[in-house]
C-alpha cells in the first residue's frame, strides 16, 4: 500500500500530482480515492494515468460528492467548494501552474458518471477503463452527520439503524436523494 497526496504531511508515502503519477505501468491492483476527483484540473487525464498504473483487472474506486435533486442545493448553499454543472470535464484545459490544488468543482463526478451517456463518454475517452458500478450513497446519515464537520445532528446511537434504512431504499430513489457516489472502474 502506498499513500499519496499533492502535499506532504504525516502518513503520506509519496507526494505526487495525480495527473502524472511517479509509478511504473501495471504496478497496482487497486487505487482508492476519497474526495479527490472533484479537485483535479483535468479529471480525464487522471483517469488515463490511473489506468496506466493499474494492472489488468485492477480497480479504481472513488467516493465523491453526488449532485442529486436533493443534494445539489445543499452543496451549493452550505459547502465551501463550488458546484459548476456547466463545465466540461472532458475539456483539454491548459495547465495552470499557479492553481491551488484545493480548488474544486463538486459537479465533476456527477458530470462524468451519473448518466449512461456520461459513462459511455468516459469509456470512449479512456477505453482501457470499464465503468463497473456507480452506487448512490449517504442519503440521510451524511447530511445529518455534518459531513466532515465536527458537529452532528444525528446521535451516535441512531447511526446504525439509519444506515440500515438507507440500504433498503431503492436505486431509483437513491439517484435523486444521495449526497455521495461510489464509482468503480476496472482496467481492461
Amino acid at each position: 500500500m502506498v499513500s499519496t497526496d499533492i502535499l506532504s504531511f504525516p502518513g503520506i508515502d509519496v507526494v505526487a500530482d495525480a495527473h502524472r503519477l511517479p509509478f511504473p505501468d501495471d504496478v497496482f491492483s487497486g487505487v482508492v480515492m476519497l474526495d479527490v476527483l472533484h479537485h483535479l484540473e483535468r479529471p480525464v487525464e487522471f483517469l488515463k494515468e490511473a489506468s496506466r498504473v493499474l494492472k489488468p483487472g485492477g480497480r479504481l474506486a472513488m467516493i465523491e460528492p453526488a449532485m442529486t435533486t436533493l443534494a445539489r442545493p445543499f452543496y451549493e448553499r452550505f459547502h465551501e467548494e463550488p458546484v459548476d454543472m456547466t463545465t466540461d470535464p472532458f475539456a483539454d484545459v491548459t495547465i495552470n501552474p499557479d492553481r491551488d490544488p484545493f480548488d474544486a468543482n463538486q459537479g465533476v463526478p456527477t458530470l462524468l458518471f451519473a448518466t449512461e451517456a456520461a459513462r459511455t463518454r468516459v469509456q470512449e475517452a479512456v477505453p482501457s477503463l470499464a465503468v463497473r458500478s456507480v452506487t448512490w450513497l449517504s442519503l440521510f446519515a451524511y447530511p445529518l452527520s455534518g459531513g466532515f464537520q465536527p458537529w452532528s445532528l444525528m446521535p451516535a446511537y441512531l447511526v446504525r439503524s439509519m444506515l440500515a434504512f438507507e440500504e433498503r431504499v431503492s436505486e431509483v430513489v437513491r439517484k435523486h436523494i444521495a449526497f455521495r457516489m461510489m464509482i468503480v472502474l476496472e482496467r481492461r
